[in-house]
Parts: C-alpha cells; sequence; structure tokens
C-alpha cells in the first residue's frame, strides 16, 4: 500500500492560518530552490529573506494565548519581516556610512534583537533564549567581572548593532546562513524522500535483512532510523518519525519499554554522525573550517560504523539474555521482493553521495537529488504525489527547519557575543590552563562542556557555540582540526540522549510510555561507543582514515573486537550470562582493542577479553550447546 499523507479539510476558523502557512511554505521552497540552482545573492540577503519566512511560520503556527494576542502577533510579524528585509537595505548603506549608525538603526537593531529572542522562545523554549541574553548581559558588563573574563568596554548601542548588522557573526551571519543555504535544502530533501514512500521502504528493508534475527524489530530500528536520522538532522525528529512505528514492534516481541525507547534515541541521534549527509551538521563543519565535505565524510565513517554495530549487538546480546525471540517469518517481507519493488529509492541518495564526492556544492547537490526524488516518486508511488500532499510535504519541511533556523539565529547571539569580547580564547585558555598539558584532563573537560552547552540545543546549534568556544582549546593541545571538530560533534549529538535534558531521550519515552530516567540510563549505556571512540581518534587517527592502508585496516579490525568485547559488557551475554567481574573486565579489554597504538595495548585486550570469555563458556559448556545460536 502506498503512503499516504492526505489530511483532513480544515475547520471554517482554520482557513487563514492554513492559507497563510502554506503559503509560506510554497515560497520557502521557490526561493530556496531558486538560489541553489540559478539564483545568485549574498549571504546576508539569503539569511534574512530565510528567517522573513520562518519567522513568520514560527507566530502563525504558536500564536499567544492572550487577550489581544492576534494584535501582537501581527504587529510582531509586520516587525519581524521588516526588520529582516532592512538589513539588506542597511549592508548596502554602510558602505556609504562606514559602520556609522543612526539613532534610527540602532533602535531597529534592538528591536532585532527584541523580536528574535521572542520568536525563538516560541519555538525551542526558554533554554537557548536565557543563554543568549546572559550573553548579552556579560557583554555589556563584563568589563565589571574582576579575572580572566573581564572585558573590554562595550556601550549598548555598539553591542546592538555588532549583532544586528554584523553580517559575519550577528544575527544574520554566519549562523543562520547555514541554515538558508544548506539545511533547509536537506531538510525539503527528508520530506520529499518521506512523501514517496522511501521511509517505509527503508523500514521494509531494515526488517526483511534483520527480522530473523533474535529481537528482530530492534536491528530494523537500529538501521531504519540511522538511514532517516542521517537525513532529517535532529535525533527528536527522527524519534517521533519512526520511532511511532518501531518503538511498539519491539515491546510487542518483548523488550522492555525503556530498552526500546532508548534503541530509537540511540539510533536516531546517532543518524548526525552518519554519513554521507550526518544530519546537514557536516556543511556546519565544513563551512567553519574549511575542510572539504567529502573529506568530513570520509573520516567520519569508522566511528560512525562502530557506533552502530555495537548499539547493534547490543540489542541481539539483550535478545539472547532476555530469551526474546525472532520475528514471526510469516510477518516479514523477502528482502529480494522489498530491493526489487523500492531500489529506485535509493536513486536520490546515490545522486547526492556521488555529486557531494566529486566536488559539487552542498546546496547544488541537494537540489539535484530533490528533483531525482520527485522524479522517483511519480514512478513509484504516483497516487502518493497530489498537489495536496506535495503542499502538506512542502510544510512538514518548513515545520523541520523552524527550531534549527530559531536556534542558529538565536547562537548568532552567543557567536557575536564571543567574538566580540574574545570569550571564545578566553574559556579555550582555561581549559588548557587546568589540563597543564595533560590531552587527556582537557578532552575530559571539553567532554563535559560539550555535553552541557548541548543540552536542550539542536545539534546544529549546539556544534557551532562549541565550535567557538571549545574547538580551539582541542586544538591548542595539538588534536588536528579534524579530529576536534569531529569530537565536540559527537558530544553535541550526544547530548540530545545525555540526562538531564535529552531531547531525544524524552520523545522515546513518551512513545514508549517508560520512565525517562530508565530510558535515560539505557541510552547512556547502549551509545558507551560514543562516549569513548572520540577520545581514541584524538590521540590516533587511524580511525578518521588518515594514516597509511595498513595501519587504517588493523585499527578498524581491532576496534570491532573491541565492539563485540564492550557490547558483552554492557548487556551482560557473552554466550551466556556475565557476572559482574567479567563485565568489568571486558570493559578495559575493549578500550585496550579500540587504542591501535601501540601494539600491546591490542594484545593485551585481545588476550585477557578471550581469557574471560573461555572461562565463562567452560564453566556451562552443556547449556551453550544446547542453545540455538
Amino acid at each position: 500500500m502506498a503512503q499516504t499523507v492526505d489530511k483532513a479539510i480544515p475547520s471554517k476558523g482554520q482557513k487563514i492560518t492554513d492559507i497563510a502557512v502554506f503559503g509560506i511554505a510554497i515560497g520557502m521552497a521557490l526561493f530556496h530552490l531558486y538560489t541553489a540552482s540559478i539564483g545568485v545573492m549574498t549571504s546576508y540577503a539569503q539569511s534574512a529573506i530565510h528567517w522573513a519566512f520562518v519567522s513568520s511560520y514560527i507566530i502563525i503556527t504558536r500564536p499567544l494565548k492572550i487577550k489581544g494576542g492576534k494584535i501582537i502577533d501581527l504587529l510582531l510579524l509586520i516587525m519581524s519581516v521588516f526588520i529582516s528585509l532592512y538589513v539588506i537595505v542597511l549592508q548596502e548603506k554602510a558602505i556609504q556610512s562606514a559602520g556609522i549608525y543612526t539613532n534610527t538603526e540602532v533602535l531597529i537593531s534592538v528591536l532585532s534583537v527584541i523580536c528574535v529572542l521572542l520568536i525563538s522562545t516560541r519555538m525551542l523554549g526558554k533554554i537557548l533564549p536565557v543563554i543568549s541574553i546572559l550573553f548579552i548581559v556579560y557583554g555589556l558588563y563584563g568589563r565589571y567581572i574582576p579575572g580572566v573574563f573581564k572585558t573590554g568596554k562595550f556601550s549598548f548601542q555598539r553591542l546592538m548593532t555588532e549583532l544586528y548588522a554584523n553580517v559575519s557573526s550577528g544575527l544574520y551571519g554566519q549562523t543562520l546562513y547555514v541554515s538558508a543555504q544548506f539545511i533547509f535544502l536537506f531538510v525539503l530533501f527528508g520530506a520529499l524522500l518521506e512523501l514517496t514512500g522511501a521511509g517505509t521502504f527503508f523500514v521494509d528493508l531494515a526488517f526483511s535483512i534483520a527480522g530473523k534475527a533474535r529481537g528482530g524489530p530492534a536491528q530494523a530500528a537500529v538501521y531504519s532510523s540511522m538511514l532517516m536520522g542521517t537525513i532529517n538532522g535532529s535525533g527528536a525528529a527522527n524519534v517521533v518519525t519512526t520511532g511511532t512505528f518501531t518503538i511498539p514492534l519491539m515491546k510487542k516481541v518483548g523488550y522492555r519499554g525503556s530498552m526500546a525507547g532508548a534503541v530509537e534515541a540511540v539510533s536516531s541521534s546517532g543518524g548526525q554522525i552518519m554519513p554521507p549527509v550526518m544530519g546537514a551538521v557536516a556543511f556546519l563543519m565544513s563551512e567553519l573550517t574549511g575542510i572539504e565535505y567529502g573529506k568530513i565524510a570520509i573520516a567520519a565513517l569508522i566511528p560512525s560504523i562502530l557506533y552502530y554495530l555495537t548499539l547493534s549487538l547490543s540489542v541481539y546480546f539483550t535478545a539472547r539474555k532476555e530469551n526474546i525471540p525472532a520475528a514471526d517469518e510469516s510477518e516479514l517481507k523477502r528482502f529480494g521482493d522489498v530491493l526489487k519493488n523500492g531500489w529506485l529509492f535509493f536513486a536520490p541518495l546515490i545522486v547526492l553521495v556521488v555529486m557531494l564526492v566529486k566536488g559539487y556544492s552542498a546546496k547544488k547537490s541537494a537540489f539535484y537529488a530533490i528533483i531525482i526524488t520527485m522524479i522517483v516518486g511519480f514512478i513509484k508511488n504516483r497516487e502518493n504525489m497530489t498537489l495536496k500532499n506535495i503542499l502538506y510535504a512542502l510544510k512538514g519541511a518548513v515545520a523541520g527547519i523552524a527550531p534549527i533556523a530559531a536556534a542558529c539565529i538565536t547562537a548568532g547571539i552567543i557567536m557575536s557575543v564571543i567574538n566580540i569580547t574574545g570569550l571564545g580564547l578566553k574559556i579555550s585558555g582555561i581549559i588548557t590552563g587546568i589540563a597543564n598539558g595533560n590531552l587527556m584532563i582537557a578532552l575530559i573537560l571539553a567532554m563535559l562542556t560539550s555535553l552541557l552547552l548541548g543540552m536542550g540545543l539542536p545539534t546544529s546549534a549546539a556544534y557551532m557555540v562549541l565550535a567557538v568556544l571549545v574547538a580551539p582549546a582541542i586544538i591548542k593541545m595539538g588534536v588536528i582540526p579534524m579530529a576536534a571538530h569531529l569530537f565536540i560533534l559527537y558530544f553535541g549529538a550526544l547530548s540530545t540522549i545525555t540526562p538531564p535534558v535529552a531531547l531525544s531521550t524524552f520523545a522515546a519515552a513518551g512513545i514508549a510510555e517508560a520512565s525517562i530516567w530508565e530510558t535515560g540510563k539505557d541510552a547512556m549505556k547502549l551509545a558507551a561507543t560514543g562516549f569513548i571512540i572520540p577520545f581514541v581518534f584524538a590521540y590516533n587517527y587511524d580511525l578518521l582514515m588518515i594514516g597509511s592502508a595498513v595501519n587504517i585496516v588493523f585499527a578498524f579490525v581491532t576496534a570491532l573486537i573491541g565492539c563485540v568485547f564492550l557490547a558483552m559488557a554492557l548487556i551482560g551475554w557473552g554466550g551466556r550470562n556475565l557476572n559482574m567481574v567479567s563485565r568489568l573486565i571486558l570493559v578495559p579489554c575493549a578500550i585496550c582493542l579500540f587504542i591501535s597504538h601501540p601494539v600491546i595495548c591490542n594484545i593485551i585486550g585481545l588476550a585477557v577479553g578471550g581469557l574471560v570469555l573461555i572461562i565463562s563458556l567452560k564453566f556451562n559448556k552443556n547449556q551453550i550447546m544446547a542453545e540455538n545460536i
């Protein structure tokens, strides 16, 4: 059956709102497709128009529920659109004014900050806007703080105009530009790909491959969520998309609710570190570091494989330990039939990856991938490709970009204050000072900072802040930029499953009807590789495929064995139930296998870990032979 997204006819009271929202969706899609193909536009103009669309959508879809709220919303909408478009005029005027602003322009700057904070609060909640306000206060009064955090004197007028008019680090600067130039196109790509039925195909394909294994629905959840997560760029959004299908199936075959939710949360969040697309954050990294996207995707490949391998093994070992059966084969589709019927859904992804690897820009690659997606949709799912459904897909894309764009423009406040006050250098200096030359201490501090600052933020916004505050400290300690930025990206992504503010975990726990704390505990356990691997590639770059082919292959093979040991230790099953002593011994053995230099670490890890398993199996040989492995 083809997947349909037809909606009920809206009530009379909703017609005006719906017309406005669909108008925004159509206009935004056409604008971004134009600039991605033949249109040429300055960065600040694209950012300004992008935010004019997004802010209008947020105000219309999240109205105030107070007396006179409609009038306030209308004024806020007009003001937001005017301020966004005026920045284009201001930049052209700035050539003659040499950075000298009138009182009217200062007032507009103040209003721009207020509008952004009010609108972002509706979309994101209070965490990021409050953090932004604290940064503004720091910029204004930091000169009164004694010690290393003391700043220079910045007037209110200068700070406000810096936030509004600086098109490199202000509201309409680099952070929002990445959302406007790259991320929306990939969100649109994902929405249209889902419309074609590709999401159902990916889930069916994963079930046909893994369904026969113990705990097959969980394995299918891992890989279908991985495929969708690498495209849509939001762990929490991916949880509510694929999780509504996979979590009930996992519970049906016997997984605890918290474990089912944890599997989905960890799988969905990991999509942001899995090439080829990496949830669009890779394009942020490329923009900020100057490293080619293709090199970033290649470097991220092995660590992401290890992440998902450990997760997959953990799911399997859980099924063995808790005696969860395989799915009923009568309920599974044959792999050959699924692939035969849906292989064409791979065409957009293949076009996207080939163009990116060949050096085409991300927006050009996304544009052609979208065109191919539409063609595939009309070939494979013609009855679903109605005008109404396409409009709802466009609306879904705007809904998907809204929290990302809101986070990006609000993060622009933070980035701007960091730049003018030099706070980034101060924090980097503190980290390196406390570390006192010890890279491990610096990495632990960077990890804790990344998890703390990333809590409650979309991965894209978390990465942008961390790239300025934390990455320079790691680089200063001798780590190459590629490894340093992947390090903070990992922990920025993992912050969505790390309590106490874990957006992906909360979403999964809600669907699973499980305790958020139990789900969070299980998620942390399943994502253990993600907490270990970044420390490994910060010391040795073999896992980033930087070095000789022999060293890379050796590091990969030993790390694969380390994943097996780690999954056994986390779940407590290795052919039989493992006692706590065996599990505690296997953890350092796994870490030794992740570390490819010196080789003696691998030998010790393999020898000790193997001995532990042999002893455990020997005492229960008869039981193992009786089991149907």
